[in-house]
């Protein structure tokens, strides 16, 4: 059977080049987007620690599916992105019923803990120091097919085929 998944972007620009990495991990894992109106088997929520709003929009997220996640226990929800790397115990404390917590480092992991917690039944939280992949090497499903989000904050791989820097 084929998993669905829906991700729900909270925060600042760059969670939206971090959701298309993280769509593309699930697309490349076998997932595919759930159609509109329908019960997704994934939910994902990408926060951000800078921005209060999204704080609040999660909490009230997962408060809203607390309900639904006993309906429907084979419901997965995991949480990423830089509040869920500050923010790990706590989430789980206020929302027992999660399955994954991971962090920036690891977006390309999802599938895989995903995974881990179907076969041992228990939340699996995951933040890693530093980066397993560069984030250009990680797939993407993109919102555009003309333009893409630029992850300047991370570095560079020297690949860019306009830019001079790699050949000084």
């Amino acid at each position: 059977m084929t998993r669905t998944y829906v991700i729900q972007t909270l925060g600042c620009q760059m969670n939206v080049h971090d959701s298309e990495r993280i769509a593309g991990s699930l697309d490349a894992a076998g997932y595919i987007p759930a159609a509109a109106g329908s019960d997704p088997d994934l939910i994902v929520f990408n926060t951000c620690a800078v921005r209060e709003n999204a704080d609040n929009k999660l909490y009230g997220h997962l408060s809203f599916l607390a309900p639904e996640k006993k309906l429907r226990p084979e419901l997965e929800i995991a949480i990423g992105g830089c509040l869920a790397q500050k923010d790990k115990s706590v989430i789980l404390e206020k929302a027992p019923y999660v399955d994954v917590v991971f962090g920036t480092h690891n977006m390309g992991s999802l599938p895989a803990l995903l995974e881990r917690a179907r076969v041992e039944k228990r939340a699996q939280i995951e933040i890693k120091e530093s980066l397993e992949h560069f984030p250009s090497t990680l797939p993407a499903r993109r919102h555009s097919p003309f333009s893409a989000w630029v992850s300047i904050s991370v570095g560079c791989n020297n690949t860019c085929t306009f830019c001079i820097v790699p050949a000084l």
